[in-house]
């Protein structure tokens, strides 16, 4: 594919150290996804619609059961959607922004409950650690909707039976009789834009080894033939990736592996 292997070299340059992700908060390239300050909320810091592509995280109040919060390296606790943010969605719409004529918006990131409407104006969201995912009877409605009308969940950073049990049994109540169906590579997901073989994106070093990657999709109608609705990593995160892309922190032939995954993800949820 040779348009792959041309971008390809432009991923590269960019998680390179120095390249278009250097963490320089004086550059005018760098995303300003960030956090609220004083009395801000989340939604106060929304971009606006505009009918251009911009990254939409789904925003939750965890179940005791996965945890209420989660470490965050960086000082202090966060609750279990938030983790990676903002770092890692602004850093992915800018390699979004170089790799692809799709130009998103990068001067800031949504954040969004399931049953908040406006969600409903970006065909693609993003949710994380579903283990400790718990959504309301209108969050489940809101979710519902939003998918058979065509949007498409992007599902990362979660890992064990129990959290994708949580997973199946969530996903049962927002689309009731669907079914996780295991993709392999074969998959045209993972051909849209790179051609990749998931099964060597690999989890990031730091959780060590032993997982066990695997690719899930809800389609609709529960038809492989038709669009996926839902695309999840289990036992997997590319956020992690793309948070840290910027420092060194992981191996680049990683981290790019990373980027990658989620560039074919956008591309098919926009061509499908």
């Amino acid at each position: 594919m040779t348009g792959a292997r041309v971008v390809t070299g432009l991923l590269f340059g960019a998680v390179l150290g120095g390249g278009a992700l250097a963490a320089s908060p004086q550059s005018d390239a760098t995303p300003t996804c960030r956090e609220p300050t004083g009395s801000e909320a989340y939604e106060d810091l929304n971009p606006g619609y505009d009918a251009g592509y911009q990254f939409a995280r789904i925003r939750y109040t965890p179940t005791s059961r996965g945890g209420f919060y989660g470490f965050r390296r960086r000082g202090g606790r966060e609750p279990m959607w938030h983790h990676d943010y903002p770092r890692a969605d602004g850093h992915f719409l800018k390699i979004l922004d170089e790799v692809t004529l799709m130009h998103p918006r990068s001067d800031g990131c949504n954040v969004f409950t399931a049953d908040d409407p406006r969600l409903g104006q970006y065909p693609i969201a993003y949710i994380v650690e579903v283990g400790s995912w718990n959504p309301t009877d209108a969050e489940v409605q809101g979710l519902r909707s939003y998918l058979l009308k065509g949007g498409f969940l992007m599902v990362d950073d979660f890992r064990g039976e129990r959290a994708l049990g949580n997973f199946g049994y969530q996903m049962g109540r927002v689309l009731p009789g669907s079914s996780l169906i295991e993709l392999d590579q074969s998959h045209e997901i993972f051909d849209s834009f790179f051609r990749i073989d998931p099964y060597e994106v690999l989890p990031p070093p730091i959780y060590g080894s032993g997982l066990q990657i695997k690719y899930y999709a809800i389609f609709e109608d529960n038809d492989p033939s038709k669009r996926i609705m839902v695309v999840v990593n289990y036992d997997n995160d590319i956020g992690e990736y793309w948070e840290w892309s910027d420092t060194g922190f992981f191996p680049i032939d990683l981290t790019n592996d990373g980027y990658k995954l989620g560039v074919n993800y956008i591309v098919y949820a926009m061509t499908h």
